[in-house]
């Protein structure tokens, strides 16, 4: 059952628990005042006194166990208490977005020397996040970070653009072992030295994993959702001709003109490498992907118009400016690793990662990041303050029906009443932002991610 959103002083439970356990550490303090004075007592007399100084003694410590254990259990998000808080969000009203100005942009040499750019939004003073975006191939963006809250500029969002992406060089070959190594770096360049919260979503999943992989002194606290693990299965799934991609009409049909061979990720990416239809098979490429992600809708036909494979333009990815090709060559040239199995995230995580809490978003109809994937996330992940948050939607959330699809019945709704429409299909199947939102909110609160 879902419960009204916890006032700030609660901490990251509900009042009821959270008053239950305020009442118990209040009656355990009160026990070992009694202890401490009955110990005190027992020094003016003989008889007893061996019996009763051990007696006390081990009440004093069997109290004080229980007084940490109850402390430690309060302060875990629970489920109730992440919906609670994105009914709030969506019931509310957004504040003000964060600001960018060229202040926040830096620039710095990471790994091998390449240029690396990264982004500081927000007060110094409030809490830190480090957030990972999807793709690979998607630069680093306060805006759809800051998306995820009702008042963003309660945090300071940090990132860096992944290489190729945004501002950040292109090193082929590039290693996601380098990246997460030049993200540590960035964060001690902006002074951040002790641990933070690490975000991701999608392939940001994928870095926010491997950055506490390798730098779990940084971590306070991780929160992901549809999680990817580059492995062969996952990209056959997504990419390959029998994948998920079957039950789109027209998302693998639409590269048959320009790939050579067997459509798989590793096919694709040769022909936008080698610019068979140029742009249009990059734009399809993500459209593609576009539709995978987020429809809701019943395909009833194909949903990509046919590619013009006759015109052959390669691909220079280091000078390439234009994002929808940067964004498929990049994404489809990682893809192509897992596939081959030459890159994948390994599910070892380090044993000093036993203290730092995880939350996992995962969408259980997901077209294209697997729930088993997450599962297995979930119980390799060494502390015990877990918690994974089903929602009822797709890669993203599921929209309200288009405007054609409402005129098709003979509604005609004002703009107010659209918004009130898709606030209530995200309050019943869960909206994706303010879900993963709430998870940063949740475990902002409790003891494990301080402040």
């Amino acid at each position: 059952m879902r419960g009204p959103w916890l006032p700030h002083h609660w901490g990251a439970v509900g009042p009821p628990l959270r008053h239950r356990y305020i009442q118990y550490e209040l009656r355990l303090f009160s026990c070992l005042s009694c202890v401490i004075w009955v110990e005190m007592r027992s020094e003016s007399h003989g008889g007893l006194k061996l019996m009763l100084k051990a007696t006390v003694r081990g009440t004093a410590f069997l109290l004080t166990g229980l007084l940490a254990i109850g402390q430690l259990f309060a302060g875990h998000p629970t489920l109730q208490d992440v919906w609670a808080r994105h009914d709030q969000t969506l019931m509310g009203t957004l504040g003000k977005p964060v600001t960018r100005d060229s202040s926040q942009d830096h620039v710095f040499k990471g790994k091998a020397g390449r240029t690396v750019h990264g982004i500081d939004v927000g007060p110094e003073a409030v809490p830190a996040i480090l957030w990972w975006n999807g793709g690979p191939g998607v630069p680093a963006d306060a805006a759809w970070d800051s998306y995820c809250f009702d008042q963003a500029g309660r945090y300071r969002h940090l990132g860096i653009d992944s290489p190729g992406t945004g501002l950040s060089s292109w090193v082929e070959g590039w290693r996601p072992e380098d990246t997460v190594d030049d993200a540590a770096a960035y964060l001690r360049l902006r002074g951040i030295t002790t641990p933070i919260l690490v975000v991701g979503y999608s392939w940001g999943s994928t870095m926010a994993l491997l950055f506490a992989q390798r730098h779990p002194e940084l971590v306070s606290g991780v929160v992901i959702g549809g999680v990817w693990a580059n492995t062969r299965k996952e990209v056959e799934a997504y990419l390959g001709v029998n994948g998920n991609r079957i039950w789109m009409p027209g998302l693998s049909e639409v590269f048959r003109g320009s790939v050579k061979g067997p459509i798989t990720a590793s096919s694709i990416h040769a022909a936008i490498r080698e610019g068979r239809g140029c742009k249009a098979l990059c734009l399809a490429y993500g459209a593609a992907e576009t539709l995978q992600t987020a429809e809701g809708r019943i395909p009833r036909k194909a949903s990509i118009d046919p590619i013009d494979a006759s015109v052959v333009s390669p691909i220079n990815i280091a000078s390439e400016t234009d994002p929808d090709i940067r964004f498929a060559f990049i994404e489809s040239e990682m893809m192509a690793r897992g596939e081959q199995g030459k890159w994948s995230l390994k599910l070892h995580f380090p044993r000093s990662l036993d203290r730092v809490p995880i939350i996992i978003v995962q969408g259980r109809f997901d077209q294209i990041c697997s729930r088993e994937v997450a599962q297995k996330v979930l119980r390799a992940w060494p502390c015990k303050d877990k918690l994974l948050v089903p929602m009822n939607g797709g890669h993203m959330s599921f929209g309200a029906p288009p405007k054609e699809t409402l005129e098709w019945v003979g509604l005609a709704l004002t703009e107010t009443q659209s918004a009130s429409l898709r606030r209530a299909m995200g309050l019943h199947y869960g909206n994706r932002s303010a879900l993963f939102g709430a998870s940063i909110d949740c475990l902002m609160k409790t003891n494990q991610s301080p402040q």
